[in-house]
């Protein structure tokens, strides 16, 4: 929270006399822009700058090697962490191949679990078994607010202390906590995820379900980065399109490849094909230009006719159709 960063940076200013160095005072008027307490709404989808350079560096710290340890030590313990790494992607691996079971009988866990992919659901697997460490009690102004605390309330972690509020209205399907984490990223936090279980919530609103964090993440994407459009000029999906050609390209390939015989009939076939669409290609083409060239005719006998003010002067065209010169596709 901004308010435990600026107690913190306080005390620290007082405890080193920090007052008058022009680096911390420099520092603490930019705080809006290196703190992440301060931009929690913003969303990054979990992301940050430094992602890559600072996952093995955490993973080494966090359970690994110290600051005081020696470099013989830190080897040894390198080669341990990545052998606890492969075997966290071994059990990982199996994990995806059986058959995911609910803990509890919470109607909100059943239903996540079937929308969320396997490493998400994994991570709300593992904030909701955190969630148990913390106590919640009505807000006195809103009953609808709730206050949501660790049940460990030590001095000694400032974050302990903190009481989250919580704003968790069911009738409006509204939940909101002031750490700001579903806004940041996307996924509930352990204050609501608490709360969910304190009103032995059924269902989550779908708004707080996002689509990139579920099984259905690339059914009918708004942005392919393989295609910007995603639709033909008639509305139809480009990528329905594709996937029915691909499956029938498939089918034929497959026949082709049995014989030597198939195999050139197939062959013929695609480029024949391919033929046939470039000629598609270059008819639609000339199609077009011929229609900009009367719609360019049209417009200047109009003007012709209002500088003159006698459409009588102009002589008529026999055939008065914009599109009589073009011919059809022909049928092949």
């Amino acid at each position: 929270m901004p308010s435990e960063f600026e107690d913190a940076w306080k005390a620290l200013i007082e405890k080193y006399n920090l007052h008058d160095i022009n680096v911390m005072i420099n520092l603490w008027a930019e705080r809006k822009l290196w703190i992440s307490a301060y931009w929690k709404e913003v969303f990054c989808a979990r992301m940050t700058s430094t992602q890559r350079s600072e996952s093995m560096n955490f993973v080494l710290k966090r359970g690994f090697v110290t600051e005081r340890d020696n470099l013989h030590i830190f080897a040894k313990q390198v080669n341990n962490c990545v052998q606890a790494r492969h075997e966290a992607e071994n059990a990982e691996a199996n994990a995806s191949t059986g058959t995911r079971k609910i803990v509890t009988r919470y109607g909100f866990e059943a239903q996540v679990m079937d929308k969320y992919t396997r490493a998400v659901y994994s991570v709300f697997r593992e904030r909701q078994y955190h969630s148990t460490a913390f106590r919640i009690k009505t807000s006195q102004d809103n009953p609808n607010n709730y206050l949501v605390h660790h049940y460990n309330q030590s001095k000694e972690f400032s974050w302990s202390r903190h009481e989250f509020r919580v704003l968790a209205d069911e009738a409006e399907g509204r939940y909101e906590c002031e750490c700001k984490l579903w806004e940041h990223t996307g996924l509930f936090c352990h204050h609501v995820i608490a709360v969910f279980e304190h009103l032995r919530l059924d269902e989550i609103p779908s708004k707080y379900i996002l689509q990139r964090y579920t099984k259905d993440a690339v059914t009918n994407p708004d942005f392919n980065r393989r295609d910007y459009r995603t639709t033909t000029e008639d509305g139809t999906s480009i990528e329905y399109r594709r996937t029915i050609l691909y499956s029938e390209a498939v089918k034929i390939i497959n026949k082709g490849c049995s014989s030597e015989a198939k195999f050139q009939i197939a062959l013929s076939a695609f480029r024949d094909a391919n033929s046939r669409l470039d000629n598609e290609d270059a008819e639609l083409e000339n199609n077009e230009d011929a229609e900009m060239e009367n719609n360019e005719q049209s417009s200047n006998q109009d003007n012709t006719t209002r500088e003159t003010g006698s459409q009588n002067d102009i002589p008529q065209a026999e055939n008065n159709d914009p599109y009589a010169d073009i011919q059809p596709p022909l049928v092949q």
